[in-house]
């Protein structure tokens, strides 16, 4: 099926046929057919849901789907055991094996980071010790990568809501940065009109000198021998090339190529072919624009090493313990009764971040505690490190998506008093509350909750 009303603004036409030459048509005819389905499935919860789709060459998580299913009447995708994300930002997976040991612990900034697609591939990346910051100015949308943080089911990140001229008070700080930066949206014509609608020759100028200051702005944070991958979903020269002649030249920033076979469709671009655009003709997926650089000449900078033994404020108590498989692994924090666990391998960078960014998540909320005991979070329910001592509750497909609907179909006498946690096929999705009266509280967040079932689920 093809969408024939799809209508290139006559400057954007004109720009990419002189582009694409005599593959323009070609690219014309892919920006009418409907987009590919792709997905990411998540190592740290794993099933063998969609074991028979497609896999995506440039990643060993991602798959291709032959259609779009109803992703919210699955009750696993509300578990994060995978993210519904365009396949040709999981390249990201591919550049970062090329141009850092992912065995090692490292600390990195994801500086846009919202909705949260390559925030969650990062983390499934990188080991459990390295710290991950997300950072989204936008509270809307910081609301919304907190979410998908959560469901993936991490410890080891931190969100900021932080211009990035804030990030210059952490000199020398990060070993890599990843600004998958704002642009004029060319790449998304096909699965987005309004990237159309919004298009202009200023806009795309405009966003080529922000690009600019962004990246102005972060790279003080980027340490000595750090990278920095730079990517945008623009098909713009202004936004992609110029902008990394620009890195080299005004930041001594080097290009880093990457191996890539050439039966991926990837085209090589920018004057050391280090940069790779993904054109919707050449691959299944969308337009995207991506370049790795290393930091290899940098002005002298404070160092990470600590003078002191960091001081960890508070370690585990009984109550800590019980909820939490490795409560050894954690610090804690408590702020007006609300708990949080953070691991020990980021707690130096916490207060690095904590004295410079504003901070809107860390490490693991566990939730408040009165009297002596946790009344647990909705996070801490899809959290990997929960205790497997839990008492829970199994729910098939229906029951659960009954549940997080805020649909009550049981009674108090049916469940054990205390928290439970609700599981479908093995993995949290949220608690249910039974009190000794016999009556139940669904504790699902009506933020997150199901507005409306689908009866053919």
């Amino acid at each position: 099926m093809t969408d024939p009303s799809i209508e290139l603004p006559a400057n954007l036409e004109n720009r990419l046929r002189k582009q694409l030459g005599h593959e323009f048509e070609q690219f014309y005819s892919a920006l009418r057919k409907p987009p590919a389905i792709s997905i990411r499935m998540n190592p740290g919860k794993p099933t063998d849901q969609y074991s028979s789709a497609t896999p995506i060459a440039w990643t060993e998580q991602g798959k291709y789907l032959e259609s779009r299913p109803r992703f919210t009447d699955d009750p696993l995708f509300h578990a994060g055991t995978y993210y519904v994300q365009e396949a040709s930002s999981m390249f990201l997976e591919h550049v970062l094996k090329g141009v850092i040991d992912l065995e090692q612990n490292h600390r990195v900034l994801d500086l846009s980071a919202a909705p949260g697609g390559k925030t969650t591939h990062l983390q499934s990346l990188l080991t459990d010790n390295s710290l991950l910051v997300a950072n989204e100015i936008i509270a809307s949308r910081n609301k919304i990568l907190r979410q998908n943080l959560a469901r993936w089911g991490g410890d080891n990140h931190i969100v900021t809501r932080s211009d990035p001229k804030y990030f210059k008070k952490l000199p020398n700080f990060f070993d890599l940065i990843l600004v998958d930066a704002p642009c004029s949206g060319e790449g998304l014509i096909r699965k987005d009109p309004r990237a159309i609608e919004e298009w202009s020759e200023d806009n795309v100028l405009l966003c080529s000198r922000r690009q600019q200051r962004i990246l102005a702005d972060v790279l003080p944070s980027l340490a000595t021998g750090g990278i920095l991958i730079y990517s945008t979903c623009t098909y713009s020269e202004a936004e992609n090339e110029a902008n990394m002649e620009w890195l080299e030249q005004e930041s001594g920033l080097t290009p880093l190529p990457l191996d890539i076979p050439e039966s991926w469709g990837i085209v090589h671009s920018g004057p050391d072919k280090a940069s790779y655009r993904f054109y919707p003709h050449r691959i299944r997926g969308e337009g995207f624009f991506i370049a790795a650089f290393k930091n290899v000449d940098s002005p002298s900078a404070p160092g990470k090493s600590r003078r002191k033994p960091i001081r960890y404020p508070e370690l585990a108590t009984p109550e800590d313990q019980k909820w939490l498989h490795s409560p050894d692994r954690y610090t804690f924090l408590t702020r007006e009764e609300h708990r949080h666990a953070i691991p020990k391998s980021i707690y130096e960078g916490y207060l690095a971040i904590n004295r410079s960014l504003r901070i809107t998540s860390s490490g693991l909320y566990m939730g408040k505690v009165y009297h002596g005991q946790l009344k647990p979070s909705p996070e801490l329910a899809l959290n990997q490190w929960l205790s497997r001592d839990i008492q829970y509750i199994e729910l098939s497909a229906d029951e659960a998506l009954d549940y997080l609907a805020h649909i009550n179909k049981s009674h108090g006498e049916d469940y054990p008093p205390g928290f439970n946690l609700i599981i479908h096929n093995g993995y949290g999705l949220g608690w249910l509350h039974v009190l000794k009266t016999g009556q139940i509280r669904n504790k699902y967040p009506a933020a997150w909750r199901i507005l409306q079932r689908h009866p053919k689920y």
